[in-house]
């Protein structure tokens, strides 16, 4: 599958849509009309899809599905300018391993838990997590940490060196 024209911007950020932090994003990249969440748990939950239904402005669509269904989604085709959001970069692997091709990934978001360690400034990530990001880099993606557009970028793979 060649990369899809119509995916703008693929982002990890694991509060997925984030009031300002969205608006911001949505702002630099204002051909955007269209976000699509991936994630197994929130595509089946009816409340926090509802969420974050309402959190997105009104001249947005927004798209909640599973792994599966997003596969089957980027076969299709986009037929909107779409910002891509997940929780984890394993979510963003499973895509990749079924042949989404993003260019350009934008880590926003990785909060810290019991696995997860200091990477750079407020973002954590496992080793498992490390490993996945490690191998996305050898497969030619680039990746990137800024949270808000304004912010200086990051280059995850000299984090990783």
């Amino acid at each position: 599958m060649a990369q899809d024209s119509n995916l703008i911007f693929s982002r990890i950020d694991d509060r997925l849509i984030h009031g300002q932090v969205m608006t911001a994003w949505l702002h630099a990249y204002g051909n955007v009309t269209h976000v699509l969440i991936v994630d197994d748990d929130v595509s089946t939950d009816p409340f926090m899809v509802q969420m974050f239904s309402l959190l997105v402005p009104p001249k947005i669509s927004i798209e909640i599905l599973s792994v599966a269904d997003a596969l089957a989604k980027f076969k299709a085709g986009l037929d909107k300018p779409t910002m891509l959001l997940v929780k984890t970069p394993a979510t963003i692997a499973r895509l990749v391993e079924g042949g989404v091709e993003i260019d350009t990934l934008n880590i926003g978001g990785m909060g810290k838990t019991a696995d997860r360690t200091k990477f750079f400034q407020n973002i954590s990530a496992s080793s498992e997590e490390r490993e996945i990001l490690k191998k996305l880099l050898q497969e030619g993606m680039h990746i990137e940490i800024q949270i808000v557009p304004a912010q200086k970028c990051v280059d995850v793979s000299s984090l990783l060196a």
